[in-house]
């Protein structure tokens, strides 16, 4: 188990920041954003660039170990499918040029009047040839469980439709899988298992009306020392990485006050579980 996060929850820390608090934070890797708006790395970096900032993320003991992407294919539009095709293409660059493992993807949401039959199809279609690049540069395409695509039958078809484990697997949100309510997140480890390459851990309560609140880490709904154990017992060695949505949410608390309490809890809650 290792520990990491999203820039995504600290969307006002530079590059050196992020790197500088993950080592005093306690952290073994960092999902680094990649997008226009700034946060955190443009997918148009240069290969230069993006090796030195790599590096100094290895020289602070946290390597950028995943390129957290923007990229949906789940669109009628085939314009935009190609669109996104290209933009993963670039972010393959990117990771090879960072060293990083893995690129995180979506699906993205139904399209109105779309089935997810259909649907299937066209992100298979889309996510096939992209994977068998992303293998051929020793990088895997992590696709999140989020949108509509958060049951265990569902993404497995897509899986064995894409046909290329060495390029592709599953970014297992526990909590987003929680919030869909399709099946108990047991059911969903068990049956990705074999494809999932990472974890996103979130925690949060739900109020009478049935919306989520996020809160820090062991304060909410989180079967955090459930899933801790039953990954434990599977001797689970990929990272737990901490999405903190500040940059959606800036009412949340600040990551200089949860990030460390996020290292704390969880290596606490691993060694207390038996394994």
């Amino acid at each position: 188990m290792k520990l990491s996060f999203t820039t995504l929850g600290c969307p006002d820390w530079s590059l050196e920041q992020i790197a500088q608090n993950a080592q005093a934070f306690g952290y073994e890797g960092v999902e680094l954003r990649t997008h226009t708006d700034g946060n955190h790395l443009s997918p148009d970096v240069s290969s230069a660039d993006a090796k030195k900032t790599a590096d100094m993320f290895r020289a602070h003991g946290a390597p950028v170990f995943s390129v957290m992407g923007y990229t949906r294919f789940a669109f009628l539009d085939k314009a935009e499918v190609e669109n996104n095709q290209k933009l993963m293409r670039k972010l393959l660059g990117v990771a090879e040029n960072m060293g990083a493992k893995y690129i995180r993807t979506f699906a993205g949401n139904l399209p109105k009047g779309a089935d997810i039959e259909s649907m299937t199809e066209t992100v298979s279609a889309a996510l096939k040839p992209l994977a068998r690049e992303a293998a051929s540069r020793g990088i895997k395409i992590a696709m999140e469980t989020h949108d509509d695509w958060c049951g265990s039958a569902r993404l497995n078809k897509l899986a064995g439709m894409i046909g290329e484990p060495n390029g592709f697997g599953f970014v297992y949100d526990i909590f987003n899988c929680i919030h869909a309510k399709l099946e108990p997140w047991e059911t969903t480890y068990t049956a990705l298992k074999p494809s999932i390459l990472y974890c996103h851990m979130k925690d949060g309560w739900f109020s009478v009306d049935g919306k989520h609140h996020y809160c820090p880490i062991g304060a909410g709904d989180l079967p955090l020392h459930a899933i801790a154990r039953k990954l434990k017992d599977d001797r689970y060695s990929s990272y737990f990485s901490f999405e903190w949505e500040k940059k959606w949410h800036p009412e949340l608390e600040a990551p200089e006050r949860v990030f460390p309490q996020y290292t704390h809890k969880l290596r606490r809650v691993w060694s207390g579980v038996e394994g």
